[in-house]
Parts: structure tokens; C-alpha cells; sequence
């Protein structure tokens, strides 16, 4: 997989260009009020530096990256429902990219977490995924498991008409406000939305409250360990504020797991992208990488490029985490 196919260049341009228009036009007289750090809860953090307007700080105790001072939970939400960044994914970006990513992403997705389940020994007779979007991973899901009860909870009022069209049942809600389904599913999963939450901590409580008592709360996000974001750090196209504000460590997704109540985490990072991401962004700028010879020529030679690639997933250096965790 290579990132123009999920991210064509021109749609990313124009989505990056949107977004940093909308950090001034929707946040510029949006009070803002410190946050501790949204992993361990330590605070305060070390300052690192500031995009559109947007400061991030860096936790001295678990190294998670996160956005503080943060604008209010009723600022994000009105951003959310009013942006044009928000409006452009939703109408022109996804659906130009969502069979590719059927394809390149949930499929192989639907493979992989469902090896997960099986090696650690728990049946998936009933699933939620909170955030379904266009609920391509819940459809994938059902042609490989039919018998599963399923569940995609969407606050996007378009979003939930595509999933109800895909025939599944669906609540149309933010998570925390959804109803009537706790404590009813074996497996809970959210893929990408915790780098875009307000509360991180009070987000994975939510979803586990989701949960049976064993079942599994599985999430997917970014995390700031990984070589892409390590590498070209303010410079990277990941960190987009108003939308990306939450950046955890590898021993803060840990850490925020197990302060929301879920024993025997687990932490990997399956992405397939970081060597191909850098590799893009030093053609569009050269100078990042312009005194980084070595590295320059690693993510310049495919052959070598791949097989780092491998390396960064298999040793957890990947920015694409995966985290499960189990309710008590």
C-alpha cells in the first residue's frame, strides 16, 4: 500500500489548506483553558511548538503529544458540524478513496482483528463500532462473519443514512450519548477518532461501558513513538490541527487504558505507511531530510524502504498503534 492511494496528493493539499483556514476562522476568540496530559493525567507538559495557532505540548512522564491550551468541548463540536475541513472529507475526500480503502485497509483490517480475538481465545458474537462512518469495516466485518450482531453508532446524520442503507442497526449519536447499548457487546471498536477527542480518558471509559464484563475495547489511532511522526514532527501532515490534537506514547496508551478500567492491554502498531509518508514529504520538501544522509538513502531505496518498514511494525515503531484492552 502506498499513501497516494488512501491520501491522493491533490485532495490531502487541499484538505491540509482547509483545515488551517478553519483553525483561524472557527477557534480565534475560542477561549482556551490548559489541559493535563490526556494519557497519564501529569501535567504540566513541555512545550514543543505551534501549528495554525494550535500549541502542543509533549508529557515529560509518559511522552505523549497533545494539544494544550485546548478550546472547549462546545468549540470543537460546533467546528465539527460548521467546517469546511470537516465538510470536504466527508463529501469529497472519503468517498473519492473509499473502495480503495476497502480494499487496501478494511479488509485486511477485518483479517487481522479477528486473528486478534481468535488468538486470545473469545468469540465475537456481538460488535459496536462507535464512529462507523460510511460503515465499510462493519460491512467487511459482516461478509466474514455474518452471524455477528452488529451495531455502528454515527453522530453524522448523512454517515448514519450510509450505514442504515448497508442494513445495519444504527445509533445515530456521539458515543457518549448513545443509549441503550451498555454493557452488550464482546468487542467495542473505534478506529481513528481518539486523535481527534476532546477527553481521551472520559472517551475510553465511554466505550468501555460499551462492553461486556470480558469483552474487548480495540482502538486504532496515531501514535507519537512512530517513525513518520518522530521524523518530521510539526512538519507532518498528520499533525493537523483543529483535527488531530491527541498523540500518545506507547507507554501512554498503556497508561490511558488502564486508568479507564481495562486490564491486559495490548499495544502494537501494524501501519504499513511511516517509510512511504517520509519518502513523500522529502520529494515535496528536500530539505527535510537534507542533513540526514542515511536516512535519505533508506526511505529512497524500495527494497530497503520495505523491509524497514516491516522492522517499525514488528518492533512497535510504527505511528499506526493498535490497542485493545479488556473490561473486568
Amino acid at each position: 500500500m502506498k499513501e497516494h492511494e488512501i491520501r491522493p496528493e491533490a485532495l490531502l493539499k487541499r484538505y491540509v489548506e482547509l483545515s488551517a483556514r478553519d483553525a483561524e476562522t472557527c477557534f480565534k476568540d475560542a477561549p482556551r483553558t490548559a489541559v493535563p496530559c490526556v494519557a497519564c493525567g501529569g501535567g504540566p507538559g513541555m512545550e514543543q511548538f505551534a501549528k495554525h495557532g494550535f500549541a502542543y505540548q509533549r508529557c515529560a512522564a509518559c511522552g505523549t503529544l497533545y494539544q494544550s491550551p485546548r478550546p472547549s468541548v462546545a468549540a470543537y463540536e460546533a467546528f465539527y458540524r460548521r467546517s469546511e475541513s470537516s465538510r470536504y472529507w466527508a463529501e469529497v475526500f472519503y468517498p473519492a478513496v473509499a473502495e480503495v480503502r476497502r480494499e487496501k485497509i478494511f479488509r485486511p483490517r477485518v483479517e487481522r482483528l479477528a486473528a486478534m480475538c481468535a488468538e486470545r481465545g473469545f468469540a465475537v458474537d456481538s460488535l459496536i463500532d462507535a464512529g462507523a462512518g460510511y460503515g465499510v469495516f462493519l460491512d467487511e466485518w459482516r461478509q466474514r462473519f455474518p452471524q455477528t450482531r452488529l451495531t455502528a453508532v454515527e453522530p453524522s446524520e448523512s454517515l448514519a443514512k450510509e450505514c442504515r442503507a448497508k442494513g445495519f442497526t444504527v445509533v445515530e449519536e456521539v458515543v457518549e450519548n448513545a443509549k441503550g447499548l451498555e454493557g452488550s457487546a464482546d468487542l467495542v471498536t473505534c478506529f481513528e477518532v481518539l486523535e481527534h477527542v476532546h477527553d481521551p480518558l472520559a472517551f475510553v471509559q465511554v466505550l468501555k461501558g460499551l462492553a461486556k464484563p470480558g469483552g474487548r475495547v480495540f482502538v486504532s489511532t496515531l501514535g507519537i513513538d512512530g517513525f513518520d511522526l518522530s521524523v518530521l514532527w510539526e512538519r507532518s501532515t498528520q499533525i493537523s490541527p483543529p483535527h488531530h490534537i491527541n498523540f500518545l506514547s506507547l507507554k501512554g496508551f498503556a497508561r490511558l487504558f488502564e486508568r479507564a478500567g481495562l486490564s491486559d492491554v495490548v499495544v502494537t502498531t501494524p501501519g504499513r505507511l511511516d517509510v512511504d509518508i517520509v519518502r513523500n514529504a522529502a520529494k515535496t520538501d528536500p530539505s527535510l531530510l537534507e542533513e540526514q544522509r542515511f536516512l535519505r538513502a533508506l526511505v529512497e531505496d524500495e527494497a530497503a524502504g520495505a523491509a524497514f518498514q516491516g522492522f517499525l511494525a514488528a518492533n512497535r515503531l510504527s505511528s499506526h498503534a493498535w490497542v485493545m484492552g479488556t473490561k473486568p
